[in-house]
């Protein structure tokens, strides 16, 4: 994994990219979980991070009716069941809250009626 590493892979070629933008560990984690939950997309922590950027741009309205937005997603989940898919790590990680995952637990719960 290399999200959250200080790496510059030495292929980057800094004169061909216009603009970047930042997000944190728990921004993609958040938002691959979202994206598993709403879409059925078992997606990745990279995956993730390029949807929550999409986000980011679009909060400042760099879209516009007319554009085309293309977000590829390069990884899937199954590498991260242990990670950004399990509750006890999230909450470990500070990325969601004690409180959140007994809540998340009692909406799934099947009761008998």
């Amino acid at each position: 994994e290399g999200l959250g590493k200080n790496l510059i892979p030495s292929a980057t070629d800094f004169s061909v990219i216009d603009t970047f933008v930042k997000v944190t560990d728990k921004d993609a984690a958040l938002a691959a979980r979202n994206l598993a939950q709403t879409e059925g997309i078992f997606a990745g922590y990279t995956s993730g991070a390029a949807l929550r950027a999409t986000e980011l741009y679009n909060d400042q309205n760099i879209f516009d009716e007319n554009s085309v937005v293309v977000i590829i997603l390069p990884d899937h989940g199954s590498r991260y069941l242990s990670k950004i898919y399990s509750e006890k790590w999230m909450t470990e990680q500070g990325f969601i809250e004690a409180e959140d995952l007994v809540e998340t637990l009692e909406k799934s719960a099947i009761t008998n009626s």
